[in-house]
């Protein structure tokens, strides 16, 4: 397993670089294992202040502590996950696994006039993906639209293969259409032929009070930089058994904090703080990421597949628990601040 170092440019300051055997952030990598740190900052009474705070929200529910265990310590990021298989998770919802690694999902929304994705995989998955909507009764022809919850090439993966093979729209953030085009390293480093082939090629411009409308279904878009420029969040609609929820899925999760500075964090909490006025209004009741590891996502998919009559949907919650489960991704982070020692000044 590569182990990754902090290298920081000149004492006191956190403009550190995280490094690793393969060159590569923990999510820009390409497919390569790597922990968190080999020296983690100490804690202080600020960080340990968060942490219980966080704590204290969970109060020892196992759903919300897996947010706690996973943003307020270090973990190895990208240990690979079980191998999962597509799976109808609403009656208008499938969950395409796109990779093990870092553990990222693809998730499909059914409407009467074709198909939304939000995201569509890594690098040397796209045949997998296509084959796993098909596995589910899914015809990737209609795949009208594509989201991308970021502009990160492990998300953007594939867009351009449905762009050429079925007139497939793409959607992101002008800032983050930016980040995909033109290659500009090094912040676009890990976008291009080394981690995700061709980006596909710019069609829609998304940007929050512009809903995406497809068939029956509206997809609304919150705007949360932090973790890319032009990181968004989606609201939508799911049904069962002739039930309405309303899903939020938060497409630009910070894996490893420590490759994102203090004022990007600090930017991060903003946006998980606007996300979750707009997501208390829009009352939403089912959590769902794009990135798996966080949120226990492999052992909910397990829950369903053996869900018996009467059960809950294991992705079920109520608005109340998933404002408090990202309250304790915030306190985490802010704890993750806390830890950094101050900028010097000039």
């Amino acid at each position: 397993m590569s182990k990754r170092i902090i290298v920081c440019v000149a004492p006191g300051l956190m403009l550190c670089a995280w490094l690793s055997a393969f060159g590569q952030g923990a999510e820009r990598g390409r497919g390569a294992q790597a922990t968190q740190t080999t020296s983690p900052l100490p804690e202080n009474p600020q960080s340990l202040a968060h942490i219980e705070a966080a704590k204290k929200i969970a109060n020892g529910d196992p759903v919300l502590m897996t947010p706690v265990n996973f943003f307020c310590a270090p973990v190895d990021y990208n240990k690979p996950g079980p191998e999962l298989e597509p799976m109808k998770v609403f009656d208008n919802l499938y969950a395409i696994p796109s990779s093990p690694v870092q553990q990222t999902t693809v998730w499909a929304i059914t409407t009467r006039d074709g198909i939304i994705l939000i995201d569509s995989g890594q690098q040397g998955r796209t045949e997998a993906i296509v084959a796993e909507l098909q596995k589910v009764g899914l015809d990737p022809a209609k795949v009208k639209y594509i989201l991308l919850g970021h502009g990160h090439g492990d998300h953007f993966a594939g867009a351009a293969y449905f762009q050429e093979h079925y007139g497939t729209k793409v959607g992101s953030t002008a800032k983050d259409w930016d980040l995909m085009w033109p290659p500009n390293p090094p912040a676009n480093r890990g976008n291009n032929a080394g981690n995700a082939g061709q980006p596909p090629k710019r069609d829609l411009v998304l940007a929050e009070g512009k809903p995406v409308k497809l068939g029956e279904e509206t997809v609304t878009i919150v705007e949360i930089p932090g973790h890319t420029p032009g990181s968004i969040a989606f609201i939508f609609e799911v049904r069962e058994n002739g039930k309405k929820h309303v899903a939020g899925l938060y497409g630009g999760t910070i894996l490893d904090q420590g490759r994102i500075t203090t004022e990007g964090l600090k930017q991060y909490i903003q946006s998980v703080n606007h996300y979750l006025e707009i997501a208390k209004k829009m009352k939403v009741d089912v959590e769902i990421q794009n990135h798996a590891l966080f949120d226990d996502t492999p052992g909910r998919l397990t829950k369903l597949k053996a869900r018996k009559p009467g059960d809950p949907n294991p992705f079920l919650m109520t608005t109340d628990k998933y404002v408090k489960f990202w309250n304790i991704v915030s306190e985490c982070i802010q704890a993750d601040i806390a830890r950094r020692p101050p900028a010097r000044s000039n």
